[in-house]
């Protein structure tokens, strides 16, 4: 037996001519990298590698997921406490997480 693998590329070319068009079109790509996304926003998540964080950055490990889209960026932003007690918002390697 003989397995062979063939690649192919495709171009899809769309014109959007509308304000409704643009949006639903936002939406639709909105709507595909969050339900791929290993976290969505709300999750809780722990992180589990420090790597680049400031110990006086999101104290306590944890964090709630504000933003996670793999497919453009390798960060995850996410909503925690820092040092001082404030509520901030800091972006964590997505690779450096896990749901809590």
């Amino acid at each position: 037996m003989l397995t062979f693998t063939k690649t192919v590329t495709t171009t899809e070319t769309k014109t959007l001519e509308t304000p409704a068009e643009i949006a639903d079109h936002v939406h639709a790509e909105y709507l595909r990298r969050t339900e791929a996304a290993p976290f969505k926003p709300g999750d809780r998540v722990r992180i589990t590698r420090r790597d680049g964080i400031p110990p006086e950055f999101m104290v306590g490990d944890v964090g709630t997921v504000m933003l996670c889209d793999p497919e453009f960026q390798q960060l995850t932003t996410l909503m925690g406490v820092n040092a001082s007690g404030m509520t901030i918002q800091f972006p964590v390697q997505t690779a450096s997480l896990e749901l809590a």
